[in-house]
């Protein structure tokens, strides 16, 4: 048509209201190029995570658990989400519902202390219920800033204020630390707002005593979600006959959740964390991510190289890092 009227193709473009640059990126146009990040895991990486998940004692572990293993062992190094795009590819999560958002008044202004162990201590009550109908109370004491459980009070039928004194006495002098900075948060039973523990905590142990709101299961969000892990922990048995029964399973609990990585700790352990040790293990985790981010870096120039090579013929490899 161009050549026929023998009009310049900037012309015609105006006739038609086309700028010159759309009209030669349409005549030049080409196939997009499948792109493949440069970041991605490695084929023997996947391989890794792909048989930690189809292992018989690695069965029970979430992609946050087969991210620690992986880290740990030091077969692979990723994120939770690589491994969690990983499972699904291969159809290996299980599927998954967003718990609903949970609605409540103010939470108690407590958060601003937790930033470390030792700070803010909570603790609570639960029941079990034994076959012949017998109910046992079990109070765990709880270390909010590293999550690790200190120690638990196992009672019959109830308890009173002398058994919460008896138990925070064990608890504080195992833990030997300075309880004038030490917060206790607890709810407004009569055994945990007492005059008698009040004045004992207060003047013995020097500590600052919180309580959450009636009817607030917010407020303490932490002793709450413990003692759910602790009534529907896959290892829980299905029932109790004995008073001990509930004993070993509380100690075995306590063992299980202090030894298991917690998605509020950057997936440190709380026994670890307590000991001080969580920031050196978020940071090497960190720095293993580089490595594993440098190498993958190199495996997508060399593959490149590889895949240009069998089209055109032999190529020079660049050093990846000086490509970067």
């Amino acid at each position: 048509m161009i050549q026929e009227s023998e009009l310049s193709v900037s012309k015609c473009c105006e006739i038609l209201l086309l700028s010159d640059r759309r009209y030669y990126r349409w005549i030049n146009w080409k196939e997009p190029e499948n792109r493949i990040p440069w970041n991605r895991i490695m084929p023997e990486e996947e391989e890794e995570i792909l048989k930690a998940a189809r292992a018989e004692k690695l069965c029970d572990l979430r992609a946050a658990g087969l991210m620690v293993y992986g880290h740990e062992t030091g077969k692979y190094s990723c994120s939770i989400s690589t491994v969690q795009k990983v499972l699904k590819r291969h159809m290996l999560a299980a599927p998954y519902e967003p718990p609903k958002r949970k609605r409540g008044g103010k939470k108690p202004e407590v958060r601003d202390l937790i930033t470390a162990p030792n700070q803010i201590y909570c603790y609570d009550g639960t029941e079990f219920c034994l076959t012949n109908g017998l109910k046992v109370q079990v109070v765990p004491i709880l270390d909010i800033g590293s999550r690790k459980n200190l120690k638990n009070g196992v009672f019959v039928k109830s308890f009173t204020e002398h058994d919460i004194i008896n138990l925070w006495d064990e608890t504080l002098f195992e833990q030997g630390i300075d309880t004038s900075k030490l917060y206790i948060l607890s709810d407004n039973g009569s055994q945990m707002k007492g005059k008698l523990i009040k004045a004992h905590m207060i003047e013995k142990w020097f500590v600052t005593l919180l309580y959450a709101r009636p009817y607030t299961p917010d407020d303490n969000p932490w002793i709450e979600a413990f003692n759910k892990s602790l009534k529907h922990h896959p290892s829980k048995p299905d029932v109790f006959e004995t008073v001990q029964d509930v004993i070993d399973w509380v100690e075995l609990h306590r063992q299980l959740h202090n030894d298991h990585p917690h998605s509020a700790l950057g997936y440190v352990r709380p026994n670890d964390e307590h000991e001080g040790l969580g920031d050196n293990i978020r940071k090497e985790r960190q720095e293993d991510l580089k490595v594993a981010s440098t190498a993958r870096l190199e495996y997508y120039y060399e593959s490149k190289a590889v895949k240009k090579e069998s089209v055109e013929g032999p190529v020079v490899v660049h050093n990846s890092l000086a490509l970067c």
